[in-house]
């Protein structure tokens, strides 16, 4: 369950009044009493603001404008179909972390897993290799491989009936970007390249009915980093605005994260590292748990779904990474 949940793929603003009761206590202003202070400190004082005020005016006007938000995320927006395409044509591994926490927020326990994840026009398929730094056992995997085969063929009898099929699950930018809109704070450069940090937040209320994909990505609020050149997303934080019920079993109270992206191959940027953190309650038992996902060894799809495994290549997590 704590998978399925988070692979479906913030700020508090105080009043001044409330600040100010914790700076000072019970203690009115009227009451404060008056330091004399001697004019030749005013007037330092006043020569310092002065000068900050007009670094600071310089720096915002040598900041670059930003561009038109409604055609960039457009741009983004019809971007994402092409993504699409691409991120089918890319193996991948996947080292997760997955933390049990407490109501404080501490880590109860922790496993680690790795996966090797193959998309196909059906379904993002995840073969388990290893679970806390253990190889699983040849028969485990091979089994895990029987029952990808079985599916596949299904899937490819079924093809013809619907061939734009999506893969299950997978949760887009494209999603998330169609349901949001969007406010431009401020330039940021990420690795050498300028990006421009957007606010978003739902565009109408979210959603209650439709696949748990649909009902996260109406749900979410926060920012993204964009690179107005590529039209890609570079990093996105982002919260839930409320409560979401995934299925009958299944309600997730809270859900947060990071999500950064690398350019793979000069041609598509994919997920690097993503961090979640969900709260809410299956069945009667309540959850908190926080899942870190590190990706690498992106490798050009084949034919071979298992070709992760017959390529003969160093151990998961230590082969060489597709050019970024």
């Amino acid at each position: 369950m704590q998978r399925s949940i988070l692979n479906v793929k913030s700020a508090r603003t105080y009043a001044f009044a409330s600040f100010g009761k914790k700076l000072f206590g019970k203690r009115s202003f009227d009451k404060i009493s008056v330091v004399n202070i001697p004019a030749s400190a005013i007037a330092l004082a006043a020569v310092f603001c002065a000068a900050a005020l007009a670094q600071d005016a310089a720096t915002q006007s040598s900041q670059p404008q930003f561009p038109d938000t409604d055609a960039l995320i457009s741009r983004v927006s019809s971007h994402q179909k092409d993504v699409e395409g691409l991120i089918k044509q890319y193996t991948f591994t996947d080292k997760t972390t997955i933390y049990t926490l407490d109501k404080s927020g501490a880590v109860r326990n922790q496993h680690n897993d790795i996966y090797y994840i193959t998309p196909t026009p059906y379904e993002v398929f995840t073969l388990h290799i290893s679970h806390d730094g253990k190889p699983l056992s040849q028969q485990n995997i091979e089994h895990q491989q029987k029952e990808i085969e079985h599916k596949l063929q299904n899937y490819e009898r079924k093809a013809q009936k619907n061939p734009d099929a999506k893969p299950r699950d997978a949760l887009l930018f494209a999603d998330i970007i169609l349901k949001s809109k969007f406010e431009p704070l401020k330039w940021e450069e990420i690795d050498g390249a300028p990006s421009v940090v957007y606010a978003f937040a739902p565009k109408s209320q979210p959603l209650r009915h439709g696949t748990a994909a649909d009902k996260i990505a109406s749900d979410m609020k926060g920012k993204m980093w964009i690179n107005p050149d590529a039209a890609e997303v570079v990093r996105m934080e982002f919260t839930s605005v409320s409560s979401v019920g995934l299925d009958f079993l299944v309600k997730v109270k809270s859900f947060r994260g990071v999500v950064d992206q690398r350019k793979v191959n000069n041609e598509v940027w994919l997920p690097s590292r993503q961090d979640f953190v969900a709260q809410g309650r299956q069945i009667v038992a309540g959850f908190r748990i926080r899942q870190v996902s590190e990706f690498s060894d992106y490798l050009k799809a084949t034919t071979d779904v298992f070709q992760q495994i017959h390529a003969p290549s160093p151990p998961a997590g230590d082969a060489p990474k597709a050019q970024e």
